[in-house]
């Protein structure tokens, strides 16, 4: 096979059918309204939606925006505390039966809930959106970091310790290299919360970003304005999501599923 026709291949699984799928939603979407005769306030068009996005393009981006930045704020953060506890937990028993259970009670707790607590103790406003986003990706992030770290070779870890590792070394050399598909994984169910969490916590705490454009398109009936919202967060969704696998593809070379992604288009074009 030569190798333009391997990139057609690759081409055609990765753009043409997902294109294609989304073609059908479209079509089946705009045969609906028009033999169901909704009204627009009730259920528009695609072509009323994608209108809606043409002409509402810089409110809608510079929503997005504000979302963008707690999304990115709030994960970041998560991402640092979630991997120091991670690591904390992992290296010893005693903080694992001390903060575990605190840990899953504090997952369990519907976010919902707890945002208008964030709201009288942060204030309205980014604060608040970006400890929502916190609570959303935190516990992920902390439960594949600690899940990874003692999947570690434990014949390696003595090996080192043998040489003379301490245990700062044995987790930098040893257990974090190890731990990294685990915690990628993490992050990649995280970094999809974090546009939710953000979109959430604008609900009750913020006049600005999708979800309170959202809220505020709802209350004036403006319904094809909000799925505009809508489908600009789901795209964002998308993005971030290709984002993490770009990222950890960057970061894992050597893991077994690049290097199986590798042979494959190796044999694909040879």
């Amino acid at each position: 096979m030569t190798a333009s026709r391997a990139l057609a291949r690759r081409l055609t699984s990765s753009i043409l059918a997902p294109a294609a799928s989304l073609l059908v939603v479209l079509l089946g979407w705009e045969v609906l309204v028009d033999t169901s005769h909704l009204p627009s306030y009730v259920f528009p068009s695609p072509m009323l939606v994608l209108g809606e996005m043409v002409d509402n393009a810089g409110l809608l981006l510079s929503e997005l925006a504000v979302t963008i930045a707690a999304a990115t704020a709030g994960f970041l953060i998560a991402l640092v505390l979630a991997v120091t506890a991670g690591a904390l937990i992992a290296a010893s028993r005693m903080l694992d039966r001390a903060l575990t259970p605190w840990l899953v009670v504090a997952h369990a707790v519907p976010k919902v809930v707890i945002a208008p607590l964030f709201l009288v103790w942060f204030g309205f406003g980014l604060k608040s959106e970006i400890f929502f986003v916190v609570t959303f990706t935190f516990f992920p992030t902390v439960v594949n970091t600690v899940a990874g770290l003692r999947s570690a070779d434990p014949d390696l870890v003595e090996l080192v310790r043998s040489m003379g590792a301490n245990q700062w070394q044995v987790l930098r050399k040893i257990r974090f290299p190890a731990a990294l598909p685990s915690i990628f994984s993490g992050i990649k169910i995280s970094i999809t919360l974090a546009p939710v969490g953000a979109v959430i916590g604008e609900f009750v705490a913020s006049n600005r970003g999708l979800g309170h454009l959202l809220i505020q398109s709802v209350g004036d009936m403006e319904t094809p304005l909000a799925f505009a919202a809508v489908t600009v967060f789901s795209i964002f969704g998308i993005a971030v999501w290709k984002f993490a696998e770009w990222l950890e593809r960057r970061a894992l070379p050597w893991h077994a599923s690049e290097r199986e992604r590798r042979r494959t288009l190796e044999q694909a074009a040879a």
